[in-house]
């Protein structure tokens, strides 16, 4: 019998968390500046630099992160900025750089959800009469978490045919993962999901980033008011 050989890390492959805490130069066609990077979570990279007013939402920015594990320069886009911070979107190509296998980011939200089918364990498919409502509590690109109240239809459910009110319509089958008692009458859902009309996976993206933005700007609030 032949003797594997485990398979060793790629001593180029990285964490993402590497960058974090690191003095990072970031430069658009007219101006340099120099801040420290303090987030690496999502499609999103933060980083804390006085002179943010300087950097463009859309333009083009070179990033160069001084990280324990080597100077990391490549190419993004400023997607936000906010008092004291910019946030530009971390490009595919860097992502392959780094060793850890990443989830999908999901981000709390509030919406309406309409559940319009049922999918047996067995495949059988059931259309609901009335649709259900359910209320959103977190979504990434690939994954949503649904507040639903118990319904008889939904007990040997596998899967769900929706609507997801997110300021705009998306529909999707949704795979359930894993379903907790929430209250008495409420369970919550946790399931992967699929979307109908992948055209739709540009505005969804987007509505991710956005709400990380949103939380990433109210965690800097607290954290200025603590040092006030």
């Amino acid at each position: 019998m032949a003797h594997r050989v485990p398979i060793q890390p790629d001593k180029d492959s990285l964490s993402v968390k590497s960058l974090l805490h690191c003095r990072t130069v970031i430069a658009n066609s007219h101006f340099v500046a120099t801040g420290i990077m303090t987030q690496v979570e999502g499609e999103l990279f933060e980083i804390e630099l006085h002179e943010f007013n300087r950097f463009e939402l859309g333009e083009a920015v070179t990033m160069t992160v001084y990280s324990p594990a080597g100077i990391q320069t490549f190419q993004s886009i400023v997607f936000a900025k906010y008092e004291g911070a910019v946030a530009v979107i971390q490009p595919p190509l860097i992502m392959k750089k780094f060793q850890e296998k990443r989830e999908y980011f999901r981000v709390e939200t509030t919406g309406k959800a309409k559940i319009l089918r049922v999918v047996g364990e067995r495949g059988e498919t059931e259309l609901l009469p009335e649709p259900l409502e359910a209320e959103l509590s977190d979504i990434s690109i690939a994954g949503v978490g649904l507040r639903i109240p118990k319904h008889p239809a939904l007990a040997k459910a596998a899967q769900l045919g929706a609507i997801l009110d997110l300021g705009f319509m998306l529909e999707c089958e949704l795979e359930i993962v894993r379903r907790d008692r929430a209250d008495a009458d409420v369970l919550s859902y946790g399931m992967r999901m699929k979307l109908q009309d992948m055209d739709m996976m540009r505005p969804l993206r987007a509505f991710v980033l956005r709400k990380q933005v949103e939380k990433q700007i109210e965690l800097r609030g607290q954290a200025v008011k603590k040092r006030s």
